[in-house]
């Protein structure tokens, strides 16, 4: 199974904190029930591997339907071992304003074995928004949503920088995602974000790539060579 790591940054020093991981190559696939239970069991056997080559957190997405699924959740208490490691991103897709109750038992049963929780979407609306949802546990880490802060960032940092102290007054550290360019870092950063996600940082990761790379065939072609 496919899939792509994306950084989250520390506004401030430059340096990822931990990785986002994400289905698929390029973009979210279409899967239904099933295609997600065998992803999420493909992952409990994958991460154990994947961490130690990895700096930092890894973030991983379950929605509320997800969380409540006896077979990922099954899955999810197989990281237990690597749970300090690993946040679980609370999503809003196919949310269920009526399993709110059943869902936080859910995180913090999850939370009792040592994951973090982040809460994703914040700004996106729908059920249950992601504002309410992080007034409703305790998390480590508030993502604002990408089309959100980008429909606001000509309305600069003021607008933004009161939802950052809202979301960090109980200790979370906040995220902004879809950080694009250098006007989109500033702007995160005087809006008194912590963290960053975005094509800023994920092109640079691939420009390293490929400069790896080339460093390897450099390498392997002078031993052709010699």
């Amino acid at each position: 199974m496919k899939y792509r790591l994306e950084p989250i940054v520390d506004l401030l020093t430059g340096k990822p904190v931990g990785y986002e991981l994400l289905a698929g190559d390029k973009c979210c696939p279409d899967w239904d029930e099933q295609a997600w239970r065998d992803w999420y069991g493909f992952l409990a056997r994958e991460i154990p591997a994947l961490l130690p080559d990895l700096s930092g957190l890894l973030f991983l997405n379950l929605d509320g339907q997800q969380l409540l699924d006896p077979h990922i959740s099954r899955s999810v208490r197989a990281l237990r071992e690597q749970a300090g490691r690993i946040v679980i991103e609370w999503t809003e897709q196919s949310f269920h304003d009526e399993k709110l109750v059943d869902v936080l038992a859910k995180l913090n049963f999850f939370k009792r074995l040592g994951f973090r929780i982040a809460i994703d979407d914040i700004g996106a609306g729908g059920g249950v928004d992601g504002l309410g949802r992080a007034g409703s546990i305790k998390a480590s880490f508030c993502k604002i949503d990408g089309p959100y802060f980008q429909s606001v960032r000509d309305k600069g940092p003021e607008y933004l920088r009161g939802l950052c102290q809202h979301l960090s007054h109980n200790g979370a550290r906040v995220v902004v995602e879809w950080v694009e360019d250098d006007a989109d870092y500033r702007l995160a950063l005087a809006a008194g974000a912590h963290l960053g996600q975005g094509w800023f940082w994920t092109q640079k990761d691939k420009s390293n790539d490929m400069e790896a790379k080339k460093g390897i065939m450099t390498d392997e072609e002078g031993e052709k060579n010699a």
